[in-house]
């Protein structure tokens, strides 16, 4: 019989392994946290031989005295007691020897003290030795303390020990936070035994006597401990003396593990698979939603960055300048027309000279000029917002909010406002490439009339305006030449020549604006995609949760076998 169990107690913590291997690489969480130490503390009880020192833990509530009461079971001061609450931080263990306490007990790094009294550490296990003990008495944290920590260093002893020592006080005997403890040690099998401590009157023993009966522990051994200046005085086999005697006997037989593992799995199941599950079904359909989400435009059009341009190259245009559009502009200013006609067509026939036109500066008034780099920042924005907005708006994810490295994910909008930046500087570079460049149609005009005597000179002069391109044909005795088929032709010529001169300007436009279109996009899938691995990161994908199902099921039945 004894191999049978030593087998199936083999193959329960083989099992329990794997699920703890299953755990292993999930993302760090208070519950699997938590739950990792229990399946350590089961794997400990399931390896534990009848040979090895019984570990009692002492536990309470705040001022109950454990401290104090650890000391009188030794006659001697080795645990630091103190009327402040929340003293002791963490487990004190005292023992015969080092050696007596299992190495890794706990799951916490072992110290051994040598200043007496000793305090305990958070997260660590303080060693008092030598003691007189046959058993090693673990003194732990408060189980109600304003600590949370400090109420779990109180659990992990309970989960570890082999037997358990509850101290109360006629103040506190009804503490919630101990019931749930009296019921778990009956259900593991732990040898447990109740300490009243500072108590002045019976009443109060046999009304706490009820409690642990109506508690599942109808027949608990129940010891009294009178308070220092008080005339009561405990029945017989209620002493501190009868304590010491209790200690000395208690059970080295390990408890069975069944009920342990059974509730380990439970708690697996509901705290840990059932939420990944449905967090991963959550960010699953956040994902979703994150890709489908249109990416929306920019919002940037530098047109008003060159019109001026396309402006300025009709102004230089030989066709726009005897086309119609350019006569009808024209024909608004007849009166200042007439009026310069007579000296204009006198200082060119007389000197020479053509009338002086004003050159218009490519500098563009900013005060025109949409602020682009703010318009991009703010789109990026709406961007990140919406993403968040998704996020948060996710019952199950909300929380997750509050991790530091989520704003990390959140792009900044420097980065939009540097597109625009960028893309501006180089648009700009090519307005001032092309400001005083000739259209396209005067380039080509200007090589039909290259073989023209004097033609070197036309598109100067159709820069002054259509009136005076008329007085330079007359005067060259050119009306009935090549240069009136020109000018004729333009009217014809000219919708095509001015559509491929605007289209320069027109093709840039869009290609900037294009460009920028396209680097926002990509910037805000990069946002999406920061957030979406961000997500995926934090959330076990399906193959891991199933794989610690897998070990679960299996454990579940390794137990119900070893029942």
């Amino acid at each position: 019989m004894m191999k049978w169990m030593t087998a199936s107690a083999a193959k329960l913590d083989a099992a329990l392994a794997r699920v703890d291997a299953a755990l292993g690489p999930l993302p760090r969480s208070d519950a699997i946290v938590r739950l990792r130490g229990d399946a350590a503390a089961a794997s400990f009880h399931l390896r534990r031989t009848g040979r090895q020192a019984p570990l009692v833990a002492i536990l309470g509530g705040t001022g109950t005295g454990k401290s104090t009461l650890v000391n009188r079971l030794l006659t001697e001061t080795v645990t630091a007691a103190s009327f402040r609450r929340t003293f002791t931080a963490g487990c004190v263990a005292i023992a015969r020897q080092a050696g007596d306490v299992p190495a890794g007990w706990l799951g916490v790094e072992h110290f051994v003290a040598t200043d007496l009294p000793a305090r305990g550490t958070l997260d660590q296990l303080t060693i008092v030795a030598p003691a007189s003990l046959d058993i090693v008495l673990v003194d732990s944290p408060d189980l109600d303390g304003d600590h949370p920590a400090h109420h779990a260093q109180a659990d992990r002893a309970f989960r570890w020990a082999t037997g358990a020592v509850f101290v109360v006080t006629p103040e506190k005997y009804q503490m919630t936070e101990l019931l749930p403890y009296y019921r778990l040690a009956n259900r593991y099998g732990l040898p447990a035994v109740f300490v009243m401590n500072k108590t002045e009157e019976a009443a109060v023993v046999e009304d706490y006597r009820t409690l642990l009966a109506s508690r599942d522990w109808p027949d608990a051994s129940l010891f009294v401990i009178p308070r220092d200046d008080a005339a009561f005085e405990p029945q017989p086999g209620q002493t501190l003396t009868d304590l010491r005697q209790w200690l000395a006997n208690v059970s080295r037989e390990p408890a069975p593990a069944t009920e342990r593992l059974a509730d380990f799995t439970s708690r697996l199941r509901d705290q840990v698979i059932a939420p990944l599950r449905a967090q991963r079904k959550a960010v699953n359909a956040v994902i979703a939603q994150l890709r489908a989400m249109e990416t929306p435009p920019a919002g940037v059009d530098v047109n008003p960055l060159t019109q001026q341009l396309q402006r300025r190259m009709q102004q230089r245009s030989i066709l726009y300048l005897i086309g119609p559009q350019r006569v009808l502009d024209r024909a608004r200013q007849v009166p200042s027309l007439l009026a310069r006609l007579p000296r204009a067509a006198w200082d060119y026939v007389a000197r020479g000279e053509l009338p002086k036109t004003e050159q218009p500066s490519a500098v563009v008034d900013d005060r025109t000029v949409p602020d682009f780099r703010q318009l991009l920042a703010d789109s990026f924005a709406v961007v990140r917002t919406r993403v968040d907005d998704v996020v948060r708006s996710t019952p199950a994810l909300s929380s997750a909010t509050d991790d530091p490295t989520y704003a990390t994910t959140l792009l900044s909008t420097d980065r939009a406002a540097t597109i625009a930046d960028e893309e501006l500087a180089a648009l700009k570079r090519w307005l001032e490439e092309r400001w005083n460049a000739n259209p396209r149609d005067t380039r080509v005009v200007q090589k039909l009339l290259k073989s023209l005597p004097g033609a070197a000179r036309l598109s100067q002069w159709s820069e002054a305006a259509p009136y005076l391109l008329a007085v330079v044909v007359a005067t060259h005795h050119a009306f009935f030449g090549p240069v009136d088929l020109i000018i004729l032709g333009g009217y014809s010529a000219v919708a095509w020549f001015t559509e491929r001169m605007s289209n320069e300007v027109a093709s840039r436009t869009r290609a900037t604006n294009r460009a920028i279109a396209d680097r926002f996009t990509r910037l805000a899938h990069e946002q999406v995609n920061a957030m979406c691995q961000w997500l995926d990161a934090r959330t076990p994908d399906a193959r891991s949760i199933d794989a610690l199902e897998r070990a679960t099921t299996d454990l579940e039945e390794r137990i119900a076998d070893h029942a």
